[in-house]
Parts: C-alpha cells; structure tokens; sequence
C-alpha cells in the first residue's frame, strides 16, 4: 500500500526534506528538556545539608533520631523537585557521563565516610564522622551541579 502523503516517496517512504524536518523537531524537543532538567538552587543545597547533618548526628550519638528526618527530607526534596520542575527522570543515570560523574561522587563519599568512621570509632579521633560528612555535604551540592551539566550537554547532543 502506497502512501499519497506530499512527504513521501513513490516507494511509500519519507523523502529527504521530511526527515531532515523530523531531525530538526527531535533536536529543538531534545534541547527543551535539557533546559528544563536543571534542578532549582535548593535541591542539591538541600540533599548537601542533609547528609551533613545526619553525619554531624552520627558523631553526636543521635543518628537513632535523625535517620527517620534524613530519609523524609531527602525523599521529600525529590518530591518538592518533580513538582518544581515538571519533569520525573533520574538524573543521576540518565545519561553515560552523568552516570560516570555520580558513580565517582559515590565512591568518594563511601570513602570518605568509611574513613571517618574507622578514625571515630576505631581510633577514637572526636568528631571525624562530622568532619566527612561536612566534606561529603560540600561534595554533594559541587557533584549535584556538575551531574545538572552533563545531562544538559549531553541531551543537547542527542547522547
């Protein structure tokens, strides 16, 4: 069955112009949500401050309470990001880069709240789960921007 569409061939296949056309819309629809998937000032300030905290709490013998908080605002700034947005996706494997930059966020704060915990507890060394997640808090909201980047960058270019 033959198409009589104008964008077509005799062979029932699109023409050159329609798929060019067609890229165009796919490339202007791509570099609308890479605008749109930067996350707003408070959501990686937000996550940043709270794992800080809840290691400050760890340190302070009061991690019994504050894990319940943690959990209620990390889901909730997620919920609070969806709704600001309007957009759902994981932001963190959503592209091969982002995925690389998060993967490396994530081993560093595994490391750095390992050792902070080895100093605390296994040496005695006061305060060093605070001190990691201090540094693990600064690490989220740097890391959080640059995996905000990537996926912008590489939606642009179609990855």
């Amino acid at each position: 069955m033959e198409s009589n569409s104008p964008s077509s061939t005799s062979s029932g296949l699109p023409d050159a112009e329609a798929a060019r056309r067609a890229l165009g819309e796919a490339a202007a629809s791509r570099a609308r949500v890479a605008d749109s998937v930067s996350s707003p000032w408070w959501f990686h300030s937000g996550l940043g401050l709270a794992f800080a905290l809840v290691c400050v709490s760890i340190s302070l013998r009061w991690a019994n309470w504050a894990m319940g908080p943690f959990v209620l605002v990390v889901l909730g700034l997620g919920w609070a990001l969806r709704r600001s947005s309007g957009i759902s996706f994981d932001r963190y494997t959503s592209t091969p880069g982002a995925a690389r930059v998060f993967g490396a966020y994530l081993l560093a704060c595994l490391v750095l709240v390992a050792s902070g915990m080895t100093l605390e507890w296994g040496f005695g060394v006061p305060w060093a789960v605070a001190g990691a997640g201090l540094v693990t808090g600064v690490l989220t909201v740097v890391m959080g921007h640059r995996v905000d980047t990537t996926v912008r960058r590489e939606l642009r270019e179609g990855r």
